[in-house]
């Protein structure tokens, strides 16, 4: 996935942990196609939790570092889980930054490409998504092929990222 495709999109405390599925939506309403459920991830580290398509339920991990990294106070990474079948290390398919305001607006202005993208704010915290600039994985396989997929659940959506501060 390129980055800019990702920022044009977009636009419009350590520890491993998987994914915990939390439904906003009764199983009714899924049955009766009135709803989407979301693949729920929750970091008390952060302060937020992050809804992602259902496709990413249980092919990732979200791994919390309390970092000075670019400025920011704090970053989660979150790794796709491949299956252990395919032998194939686990890479980044995003990161969520969280800067001061004024630590946004200097890493912001920095030359080069950029950072990420501003998906909320909430008081002292800015909250920026980073994705991954390409598909890491060897093309044609079942890793690549769900990468994407999940890469693109993210991009197509008309919200790239549902992120509630806590």
């Amino acid at each position: 996935m390129c980055c800019a495709l990702a920022l044009t999109i977009a636009a419009s405390a350590c520890g491993e942990r998987p994914g915990g599925k939390t439904p906003d939506v009764t199983p009714a309403d899924v049955v009766a196609g009135a709803a989407q459920t979301f693949d729920r991830f929750v970091s008390p580290e952060g302060k937020f939790a992050v809804d992602f398509p259902p496709v990413w339920a249980g092919h990732y991990t979200g791994t919390p570092h309390a970092t000075a990294e670019l400025g920011s106070h704090f970053v989660l990474d979150f790794r796709f889980k491949p299956d252990p079948a395919w032998k194939v290390e686990p890479k980044t398919l995003l990161v969520i930054h969280i800067f001061t305001p004024a630590a946004w607006a200097k890493a912001a202005a920095r030359p080069g490409p950029a950072i990420g993208v501003k998906i909320q704010q909430r008081d002292n915290d800015v909250y920026v998504l980073s994705l991954a600039n390409s598909n890491p994985y060897k093309t044609g396989s079942a890793a690549a092929a769900l990468f994407d997929k999940m890469m693109l659940a993210v991009l197509s959506d008309p919200v790239p990222l549902r992120l509630t501060p806590r």
